[in-house]
């Protein structure tokens, strides 16, 4: 129990560390160039989990099916937990609803957007590597007060 109790003060500090570095960047730097670091931080990942998610899966070619399954299974799941996100498919879309922050839900302030330009570069990067020319959208953010995230993935 002492082992996991130091571990949770090194997790605050390091928390605490995270929240205050981010309040000096954004006087610093401001919002949006925060914003954009994220996005480039997000298509990195994209781009990587994409890779693996193909790997692990032997997926030769991606239809919009298996990506949607995929990046509901192996990318937010692990994030936000099951049953907290779906993807639909509408004729030539894909729409992801997202109900569960993982950035709220680990106590950060969102009301600022930066953590949601990482998670859509991840889901727009992750697209477009697996299925080509795609046009990315984002119709609500829990950020700004909406009950979900909905990001529209239409396939071209």
């Amino acid at each position: 129990m002492n082992r996991y109790k130091r571990r949770i003060e090194q997790l605050k500090f390091i928390a605490s560390m995270f929240r205050m570095a981010m309040e000096e960047m954004d006087k610093v730097f401001g919002p949006e160039s925060i914003r954009t670091i994220f996005r480039l931080i997000g298509e990195r990942q994209g781009e990587q989990l994409e890779k693996q998610m193909k790997k692990k899966l032997n997926i030769d070619t991606w239809t919009p099916e298996k990506f949607a399954k995929a990046l509901i299974e192996e990318i937010i799941d692990p994030a936000i937990g099951t049953d907290q996100s779906h993807i639909e498919k509408k004729g030539d879309e894909l729409i992801v609803n997202i109900r569960t922050c993982p950035f709220k839900r680990a106590g950060i302030d969102i009301k600022n957007k930066f953590y949601c330009t990482y998670t859509e570069g991840l889901i727009e990067t992750a697209a477009k590597c697996a299925l080509g020319d795609v046009a990315f959208n984002t119709e609500d953010l829990i950020s700004t007060k909406k009950t979900c995230c909905i990001f529209k993935i239409k396939l071209n």
